[in-house]
């Protein structure tokens, strides 16, 4: 049993074993480590104070009479008086039982009075600073932090349940409208040059196969997700033929390397929506990937027509949803800068890498991805 397990545990018998530990700290203070400074250890001192604190059976019945039945009896208690006028009955009651236990034991039936009114005052005392109410104040208190420590864990546990619930959702809205534009470029382009729809397809292909397979994971490898957009760039690059001039370089070290999936994608998408498609002179696209340091440099700019276009999809996910998910993602741990001027479109995004653990290295060759790509991107 971990010391975890006796404080918050809501099981037996470890919550049991949380009320002794309790009880029994509660005894060895008040009668071995409080009273030791005003009496000496002798023969006798043990028992003696074992007798002395024998009233502890009445902490514990205040105590768990409050903690259990009065404060659940009246959950308003603030604006009900009848909460607190049974709890002045209640200790009134042990502070009548306090005293005539001690009465007892120390045989002051038959005192004088003047002994019985100086040792009233002093049980009277020793009922304030370390009897029943205290015991339960300490009870209650160790009660409360307990609980507010649970409410926090259990509220972090439900806010880190909804951001994934809702990381899920935006991830899964990407999907469809990745894959409703690609197959609007496949059937527009086999309109025109049916020849090509079987690479066309094979590549739509590919991207459905790594979306369904790898996409549902919480990272992918850096290379996998730079063939997808390689594989997109390619079927817009061949829908818009020479008209388009596009630009892509990839730089650094990518190998081996751990990237959210479909993260930037939306921005290539929105580069050839709101550029390229809105611009009818000469549109063109830069897009600049680099790593350094496990770190993520994505640079994209386009051309932008005369008319501005707002750079939130009107259907589909939209800029402010991949934003919505850097956020859940990685809060404040990266840099998202979204310019525009008159004629140009810019994103530069910033995220960190993660290294694949030992054994979970899946590296694809770097002529698997770029080769056949540089030709329709650069030719």
């Amino acid at each position: 049993m971990t010391l975890n397990d006796l404080i918050f545990s809501k099981k037996s018998p470890k919550k049991y074993w949380r009320h002794l530990v309790f009880w029994i700290s509660q005894y060895i203070f008040w009668a071995f480590w409080a009273t030791s400074f005003f009496c000496s250890f002798g023969q006798g001192y043990f028992s003696f104070h074992l007798a002395g604190h024998s009233y502890f059976i009445l902490d514990i019945a205040y105590t768990y009479f409050i903690a259990y039945y009065l404060l659940p009896r009246f959950p308003g208690r603030k604006k009900n008086p009848k909460f607190y006028i049974s709890l002045f009955l209640l200790t009134v009651f042990i502070y009548i039982l306090f005293m005539a236990f001690q009465f007892y034991r120390k045989n002051l039936f038959h005192a004088s009075t003047d002994e019985q009114l100086l040792n009233s005052w002093f049980i009277t005392m020793n009922f304030i600073t370390s009897g029943p109410p205290i015991s339960c104040a300490l009870f209650l208190t160790f009660k409360m932090l307990k609980n507010y420590y649970l409410k926090i864990e259990e509220k972090l546990a439900l806010t880190k349940e909804n951001a994934n619930a809702e990381l899920q959702l935006l991830k899964a809205q990407v999907h469809p409208h990745f894959l409703f534009n690609t197959l609007n470029n496949i059937y527009s382009f086999t309109l025109i040059k049916s020849q090509e729809a079987g690479t066309l397809v094979q590549k739509l292909s590919d991207t459905i196969n790594y979306m369904i397979n790898d996409c549902e994971a919480r990272m992918v490898p850096l290379e996998k997700e730079l063939e997808m957009l390689l594989n997109y760039a390619t079927l817009e690059k061949v829908r818009y033929g020479d008209r388009l001039e596009m630009d892509i370089e990839i730089n650094g070290n990518y190998h081996n390397k751990l990237v959210t999936p479909l993260l930037m994608i939306p921005f290539v998408e929105n580069s050839f929506k709101h550029g390229t498609s809105q611009t009818l002179e000469r549109p063109w696209i830069k897009l600049i990937i680099c790593v350094e340091d496990n770190i993520l440099h994505f640079d994209i700019s386009n051309s932008k027509p005369v008319q501005s276009i707002s750079p939130n999809l009107k259907n589909g996910i939209g800029l402010k949803n991949v934003q919505k998910r850097l956020q859940l993602l990685y809060h404040e741990n990266h840099e998202l800068k979204i310019s525009s001027s008159s004629n140009t479109f810019s994103v530069r995004l910033k995220i960190p890498l993660e290294e694949p653990k030992l054994g979970e290295t899946n590296t694809i060759n770097q002529k698997e991805i770029f080769s056949e790509h540089q030709i329709s991107i650069y030719g």
